[in-house]
């Protein structure tokens, strides 16, 4: 039978005047206590509860602060797993070893980690990493290499990244930090730096930026620069620093460069380039200081001290 550890645990916790020492709860098949180690260890189903917190592990270790007697962290191990229920969301967290700190609140997770965010047995998001760190007073979930976040329709890589959560567990910000990598339906974008804001539904890529993008009638447009940025709701694509966008036979660049979508269908259809840019297609080279390429019908202008260079014909 399984034996609630209230008896030392409790007692030491309650001796340091813990707040949250009413609200936890601690069970497990067995336990020890080392004095010389100032730890108790826990060892068959451990469960630990404290607010909305749960732990659940085969085996755990509670560490003691000597000093005060007061519990500084408890590491569960083989495979833990943790969960929270907020609003209607289950957060939960699995790994080979999960350390909690009760008093700060913090998740800190190592070895084939996995959190997620579900609603009704439907995921949210989901992020798997070597290590991940969670804070339940700051709402921030970080992960450390390996990192992959699935998010609606997006699928990111990178090797650290940032996951901001409101109160109720909804996604507010995600930020993707060396070598990242995002797909979202048919598009992708590479880039040192990725961030995107779920509330105002923009995304901002900085430092060798590559952006593929497949329209809705299976066009392609890549776009290549120092920084971009997408506002999904004004559907519009802003791109600087060594900029360049291939689209079929046309090749143009130039320090700015800004897609537009079509105003009534929506699409994207249309980049205009600002400053002196240059546009090459089929042997032709076109410089100005305005260049406008239009997709559909696919056609582009040059405005601007306008310079073109044409290969030698009949050679």
């Amino acid at each position: 039978m399984k034996n609630k550890i209230l008896n030392t645990l409790f007692i030491l916790i309650l001796s340091a005047g813990f707040a949250y020492a009413a609200s936890l709860s601690v069970e497990s098949d067995k336990q020890e206590f080392v004095d010389s180690d100032n730890k108790i260890y826990l060892e068959g189903n451990v469960k630990v509860k404290s607010g909305d917190i749960n732990v659940v592990s085969p085996r755990a270790v509670v560490q003691v602060d000597p000093k005060n007697n007061k519990v500084n962290s408890v590491e569960f191990t083989d495979k833990a797993y943790s969960y929270q229920i907020n609003a209607g969301k289950k957060h939960e967290i699995k790994a080979e070893i999960l350390e909690v700190s009760l008093l700060d609140k913090v998740f800190t997770a190592e070895g084939n980690t996995i959190s997620s965010v579900t609603e009704n047995n439907r995921p949210l998001v989901i992020v798997t990493a070597d290590k991940q760190q969670y804070n339940k007073t700051t709402n921030v979930m970080k992960a450390f290499g390996n990192v992959n976040i699935l998010y609606k329709n997006i699928d990111t890589l990178s090797n650290q990244a940032f996951v901001d959560l409101t109160k109720d567990n909804d996604v507010k910000k995600i930020q993707l930090i060396g070598n990242a990598k995002l797909k979202q339906d048919k598009s992708k974008i590479h880039a040192a730096k990725l961030t995107y804001d779920n509330t105002s539904e923009e995304a901002v890529a900085v430092g060798d930026v590559y952006t593929d993008i497949i329209t809705e009638d299976n066009k392609r447009i890549e776009v290549w620069s120092d920084y971009q940025s997408y506002d999904k709701r004004a559907k519009i694509v802003s791109a600087s620093g060594s900029t360049k966008i291939k689209y079929e036979d046309y090749v143009a660049t130039g320090p700015k460069v800004n897609v537009f979508a079509d105003k009534t269908t929506g699409k994207l259809n249309e980049a205009v380039f600002v400053g002196r840019s240059k546009i090459e297609t089929k042997g032709r080279t076109i410089e100005a200081d305005r260049i406008t390429i239009t997709m559909n019908p696919k056609d582009f202008k040059a405005e601007g001290n306008v310079r073109s260079v044409i290969p030698n014909i009949g050679r």
